[in-house]
């Protein structure tokens, strides 16, 4: 059979180029942030083709907020990118880039890439003692926490971090949409820190407020 003669050309007999076959999923990207905070979970992109030849690929971006974690190597069968964003210093706004797949000599593919950034907010955080005075040590073991109201207009609530060490939390405790929280059980004889931030309709978290702290003693 001759597939190069439109009499004879049969799709099941003969294979598309692999410039035609390649494929990505999935074929677009959306991520959102929030400013000055968390970058978004880096996403995979699976690259396709439909046969087992060994070849040679490459990837780019066109933007330098977007980065690609493996730019070259060899294609066989479906080997995965990771495409990762970094809103920092970029004003609220959405934002467009393309990544690029190509084979060498065989053609390329566009991953486009749409990020929006939304404003963000940083309402101040204090913790209140339950003892006399201005102090934050106390004897009780509960940390009384209170922030100003985020006045972001998609908020949909807040989670408060503890840790013992600055910067550093455990797992969020999801507090809802609310402006005080009393963590409890805190153990005597430690230091804690804790952090709030912010999260909208999207789930895009916002980055730390200010840290306060308490010592239980």
């Amino acid at each position: 059979m001759n597939c190069y003669s439109p009499e004879s050309f049969s799709p099941s007999a003969c294979p598309l180029p692999d410039a035609k076959a390649l494929q990505v999923s999935p074929t677009t990207l959306n991520l959102q942030a929030a400013q000055g905070g968390h970058n978004p979970e880096s996403q995979v992109v699976n690259v396709l083709k439909n046969n087992n030849q060994t070849l040679s690929w490459s990837s780019s971006d066109n933007a330098t907020w977007v980065s690609v974690s493996l730019t070259t190597g060899n294609i066989t069968n479906s080997p995965q990118i990771s495409v990762s964003v970094n809103p920092a210093g970029l004003a609220a706004g959405t934002y467009m880039a393309t990544i690029t797949v190509a084979v060498t000599k065989r053609g390329n593919v566009s991953i486009p890439v749409t990020l929006t950034v939304t404003s963000g907010s940083t309402p101040n955080l204090t913790t209140t003692s339950n003892s006399t005075g201005s102090s934050t040590s106390s004897s009780s073991n509960i940390a009384s926490l209170t922030w100003n109201p985020d006045t972001s207009t998609n908020l949909a609530g807040d989670k408060v971090y503890v840790g013992t060490s600055s910067g550093v939390y455990g797992s969020s405790i999801n507090v809802g949409n609310v402006t005080s929280y009393a963590v409890t059980n805190l153990g005597v004889g430690n230091t804690y820190n804790f952090g709030v931030t912010a999260y909208n309709t999207s789930g895009v978290e916002s980055s730390f407020w200010n840290e306060v702290s308490k010592s239980i003693y």
